[in-house]
């Protein structure tokens, strides 16, 4: 066991007063490290990469790991399969990771295995400005596709040769939406047709 003796010739105060240079001290370097973290901060660019098919998570979290910012724009959707329904993430910009650094190092972007190339423009980088990607995250941040309709529902379809069209849905079953359109029965593909409902 260590035991620390303080001699009663040394004041009390004298003891404070090298505490308080000690913790001044710290405080000096924390406020530097602080500023000087602000002025890097200040030159960060975002930058934009192609993916690897179906990989942007992949990239983005592996951006993250090795401390890079990064984002990929995506919403929460509901998939219904035979079996179950599942909420998933899927990507707003598919085939894309959003990245932020000081300036485009080749070298240690192409470190992320999961990228294919950073998007250029007449042979420099394309830098996407800090207000543009805080609007993709203002606009997704409460985005969520909810497919989850029932018998009666009224209906728009988006997309698709019956864009536009409203119907009543009769029934749902797998991953297949049967509609009525004018007295006629319609079966549409929830992976292929993007329906909203509309009452």
């Amino acid at each position: 066991m260590n035991f620390f003796i303080i001699a009663k010739s040394e004041p009390l105060n004298h003891l404070q007063s090298i505490c308080y240079k000690y913790n001044t001290a710290k405080r000096t370097f924390y406020v530097s490290f602080i500023f000087n973290l602000l002025s890097l901060m200040k030159n960060m660019k975002w930058f934009v990469a192609h993916t690897k098919s179906r990989c942007e998570v992949k990239a983005s979290d592996f951006f993250n790991k090795i401390g890079v910012e990064s984002y990929v724009p995506a919403f929460e959707e509901k998939r219904q399969w035979s079996d179950r329904t599942k909420k998933i993430i899927t990507p707003a910009i598919s085939g894309y990771v959003f990245f932020k650094l000081e300036k485009a190092d080749y070298s240690f972007i192409n470190l992320n295995p999961f990228l294919r190339n950073v998007v250029r423009r007449f042979g420099q980088a394309v830098e996407i400005r800090g207000s543009e990607i805080q609007i993709m995250k203002d606009c997704l941040k409460h985005y969520t596709e909810d497919l989850s309709f029932g018998a009666g529902d009224t209906v728009k379809v988006l997309s698709g040769v019956l864009k536009n069209k409203n119907g009543i849905v009769d029934c749902v079953e797998n991953n297949f939406l049967i509609l009525l359109i004018n007295s006629i029965k319609v079966k549409l593909s929830l992976d292929t047709a993007k329906v909203i409902a509309i009452g």
